[in-house]
């Protein structure tokens, strides 16, 4: 095993690794675990730590790492090789240009979920003050992109999880986002109750993973992101068929409703609105080409 914190030839500093010789050796080590984009991700832990960017990293890079902060390089660069999220190594995730705390307690965000996000700020944007509620928030990125975007725009957010509330809650102080946050459950009885009225928009990234396909996903995923985020059990759409009992319950007339989905069961769950007498169902593509959300609106 090739140890990112060591030295070659002479080509170290007494008092500790060159950042060039200390970058070598992380990629080195994440190649041969064969870990996506080694280099890079070798960039982002060694910036981070040394707090500086990119530029600043190849600038200087023969100046010595002290002997400490090569130690935690060389840890985060293992942690990594076990399939560790970079993001829960860097502790935080980028959507939409905002950066978010993540941890254990919430789903690392994920571009495909920006597509949410487009369709939303459409369904909303000939509405003044817009009243929103994102079901199932997590990190609270959904929530947060829409309050960013939509300043003027009165945003909730619920998740069943108070340890995920607390990251979102977190995420919301940082980023000077008012955002009013509840802990709910969707599937419960009569789980909408407390929940804001009249709203213009019910958004949602629910859980929908089968439980079968659970040993098909990365580890990365099954291993790191919550299952309580992750899983539906055994039918994928109980959570759709409870989105659409709160939005009846809770959409004013005219309002819409945008929901990520599983690309396999897109079908299903448009059909399932359309049952459900909710009107205009639509399905959004994510830039893979699968669908990825599906929208329509409270006759």
């Amino acid at each position: 095993m090739v140890d990112p914190r060591g030295s070659e030839g002479g080509e170290t500093s007494e008092s500790g690794p060159t950042r060039r010789r200390l970058l070598h050796r992380g990629t080195q080590r994440l190649e041969g675990a064969d870990r996506q984009a080694p280099r890079r991700t070798a960039e982002w832990l060694l910036t981070e730590i040394l707090d500086c960017d990119r530029a600043q990293l190849y600038a200087h890079s023969e100046r010595p790492v002290p002997p400490d902060v090569a130690q935690r390089f060389g840890e985060l660069v293992e942690r990594r090789v076990q399939g560790e999220p970079l993001q829960h190594l860097l502790g935080y995730a980028s959507f939409r240009g905002l950066q978010l705390q993540v941890s254990p307690d919430v789903m690392v965000p994920r571009p495909e979920t920006e597509t949410v996000v487009d369709r939303a700020l459409a369904c909303i944007e000939n509405r003044e003050r817009p009243r929103v509620l994102d079901v199932g928030t997590g990190s609270g990125c959904i929530a947060l992109a829409l309050k960013h975007e939509r300043s003027d725009a009165v945003v909730h957010a619920c998740d069943v999880s108070p340890d995920a509330l607390a990251v979102a809650r977190a995420n919301a102080d940082a980023l000077q986002l008012d955002v009013q946050f509840l802990e709910a459950d969707v599937l419960a009885d009569e789980g909408s109750n407390g929940m804001p009225q009249d709203l213009d928009l019910l958004v949602s990234n629910p859980p929908y993973i089968p439980e079968d396909e659970a040993d098909a996903l990365p580890p990365v995923v099954r291993e790191y992101d919550p299952a309580v985020a992750l899983f539906a059990g055994d039918d994928p759409l109980r959570f759709y068929r409870a989105l659409a009992d709160w939005a009846r319950a809770l959409c004013a007339p005219d309002a819409s409703f945008v929901f990520e989905v599983h690309a396999a069961y897109a079908d299903g769950v448009a059909a399932l609105l359309r049952r459900e007498r909710l009107a205009e169902i639509c399905t959004d593509e994510d830039l893979s080409g699968r669908p990825r959300v599906v929208w329509g609106r409270r006759p």
